[in-house]
């Protein structure tokens, strides 16, 4: 753990702060006091506990939080880049902590769909969970972030030793089956605004930001629906005072006017993500403590 270090505000700095930087032959703590001889001064960013960032390893004891992430390491996820090809053999598992994957279903003489969204509630390839070894889907990073990656190997060591991850990981799996069976019924029986609408908020809720860069066309491939079915809908958010975008660019305005719109999918997402988790209304959330999940 950090020793406390009081911190003072630079009111010139914007979201930044001092904090004293001393010499390692001083002793910096007189009687509770700083000796003001011993220290030099420089600024520093606030940083950001990433342990705590992925949602399933925030809910761990943090004993098996620490020995888990001791064993992982956190790699840049790259706007586009393929995390998993389907067919091959999955080789690491993901836990995000910034952006989010889009897991993608190749459809023979179509274009691919992305049937889900991977971010910091989650983990990709569910399948090392199961010992399955090739993945069935691809994975493409569409928000630049972070994310903790470990071999698959690691994950299923630590499953068997483990049975709190593997209660957590047990109903994380089954959760995100439950949502990839509501996509099936929302591409069915809902209009394209209505799906769209849950994919903002969606979005929103997994980058935590009301300002979403993606296109048209990613939006088509989440949808399942041409670029042109998008570019109407979104005209239709935008005349409404709902949304403002631009190409690659989209800002929420109204969010309470978009979940009046979204189908009853987004809430059924989050009452799923809820009874797998119950200690959790919705994501993302403040995981400060973990969340009991061995007496379920």
């Amino acid at each position: 753990m950090r020793r406390h270090i009081p911190r003072y505000k630079l009111q010139s700095v914007t979201n930044c702060w001092a904090q004293p930087h001393v010499d390692s032959r001083c002793n910096i703590f007189d009687r509770g006091f700083y000796r003001s001889v011993d220290v030099e001064w420089r600024i520093v960013l606030p940083q950001k506990n990433l342990s705590l960032a992925n949602h399933l390893i925030a809910t761990l004891p943090p004993l098996e939080r620490a020995v888990l992430l001791a064993q992982s390491e956190l790699v840049e996820l790259e706007l586009h880049a393929m995390v998993c090809v389907a067919g091959e053999i999955s080789r690491h598992v993901w836990f995000p902590v910034e952006g989010f994957v889009s897991i993608i279903l190749p459809v023979p003489a179509a274009a691919d769909m992305a049937v889900a969204q991977v971010g910091p509630e989650g983990m990709f390839q569910t399948s090392a969970v199961f010992d399955v070894e090739h993945s069935a889907f691809h994975g493409r990073v569409q928000a630049a972030g972070r994310a903790f990656r470990m071999t698959r190997t690691i994950l299923q060591q630590h499953l068997q030793q483990s049975r709190c991850l593997r209660a957590v990981l047990n109903r994380y799996g089954d959760a995100r089956l439950s949502q990839l069976a509501q996509q099936t019924v929302c591409i069915n029986h809902h209009s394209v605004e209505q799906r769209l609408a849950r994919v903002l908020l969606m979005t929103r809720d997994r980058l935590c930001s009301n300002e979403i860069f993606l296109t048209h066309d990613v939006f088509s491939n989440m949808l399942g629906v041409r670029r042109e079915s998008v570019t109407q809908a979104a005209s239709a958010f935008q005349r409404r005072g709902f949304i403002s975008y631009s190409r690659g660019y989209v800002m929420l305005l109204d969010e309470d006017a978009l979940q009046s719109m979204a189908c009853g999918c987004y809430e059924a997402d989050l009452q799923t993500y809820e009874r797998a988790f119950p200690a959790v209304a919705t994501f993302p959330f403040d995981a400060d403590s973990p969340v009991d999940v061995t007496s379920k």
